[in-house]
């Protein structure tokens, strides 16, 4: 019986992501898969490692945003729209879509307006064109939160 424990527990760690935390200040540059990002405040910053990397970040002293980063496991980039977009919008918001150049890397940005939980909140969803490996950004915040919006439209958070 303890045999068939330990092999579960073994199988269980090796099957399991690696994820790992960091306390990031704001200002201060924080580089994950040779891509760079700046943060408003004080945030805490998960980095998971299986097959598709992603990174999670969350203020560390109050609420306001949130942001998860995803490397794209394909070159097309915005061959099937309906799936990040389900994934991120609720069902009846067209977005609006723009694209920008920041640094040498190409977005489709796409964004729109909900209210979650009595809350009224941005999204913005970043996709790189024509980068290798293509960057996917979803990023959430609280609309009253002037400080915020202007930071992420502004693009800050890329120091590129």
């Amino acid at each position: 019986m303890k045999g068939n424990f330990w092999v579960l527990v073994l199988l269980g760690i090796s099957t399991s992501s690696i994820l790992s935390q960091t306390l990031v200040e704001p200002n201060q540059n924080f580089v994950w898969e040779n891509f760079s990002f700046v943060f408003p405040e004080a945030v805490v910053v998960k980095q998971n490692s299986t097959m598709s990397k992603k990174l999670t970040v969350y203020p560390a002293k109050r609420d306001g945003f949130f942001m998860v980063v995803r490397t794209l496991p394909w070159k097309e980039g915005l061959e099937d729209k309906t799936t990040w977009k389900d994934s991120v919008f609720t069902k009846g918001i067209e977005p609006k879509q723009f694209q920008k150049m920041v640094g040498n890397l190409n977005f489709q940005i796409f964004q729109a307006d909900q209210v979650r939980n009595q809350n009224a909140l941005r999204n913005q969803v970043w996709v790189s064109i024509d980068s290798s490996p293509s960057l996917w950004i979803w990023i959430q915040w609280k609309s009253d939160r002037k400080d915020l919006t202007e930071f992420f439209e502004s693009n800050l958070f890329l120091p590129l």
